[in-house]
């Protein structure tokens, strides 16, 4: 499995809708958002990532299944982080048609999420099956 997951594929859907959304905010003059609260949240968005991120990191290289730190509630901490607070985040600065892209981000990450799920339970088998009963995949 690729240490970037579902990201790409997900990626082929959200990007080119944000680049819509740009085109149709310019186009239009489109621009209602909310930049501070934007700012507020992608910060901390991407705070919490940069932890996350250097969890999982170190647990890829060595081949382990991370069920601890950011890991120990939620099976995709970091697709949350993007999803709830980086992504919003984002779309709340620019505004306009832009705050469609979490809705475009959690639709494909829901289609493609059991793709990524099942090549962890192969990799890691019982480990897996009993860190997934216990944590939530996305929400603790």
């Amino acid at each position: 499995m690729s240490f970037f997951g579902i990201v790409p594929r997900v990626s082929m859907f959200t990007l080119p809708y944000a680049l819509l959304a740009l085109y149709l905010n310019f186009r239009f003059r489109v621009w209602f958002g909310l930049p501070v609260l934007g700012y507020i949240v992608l910060f901390l968005g991407l705070v919490l990532w940069l932890v996350c991120y250097s969890q999982v990191s170190k647990a890829y290289r060595e081949r382990k299944l991370l069920t601890t730190g950011c890991y120990s509630r939620v099976r995709h901490p970091i697709y949350s982080i993007w999803g709830f607070l980086v992504i919003p985040g984002f779309s709340l600065i620019i505004g306009g048609f832009m705050l469609g892209l979490p809705v475009v981000y959690w639709l494909f990450m829901l289609k493609f999420i059991g793709d990524e799920e099942r090549e962890l339970e192969e990799m890691f088998g019982e480990e897996w099956r009993e860190y997934a009963r216990r944590t939530g995949r996305f929400l603790p």
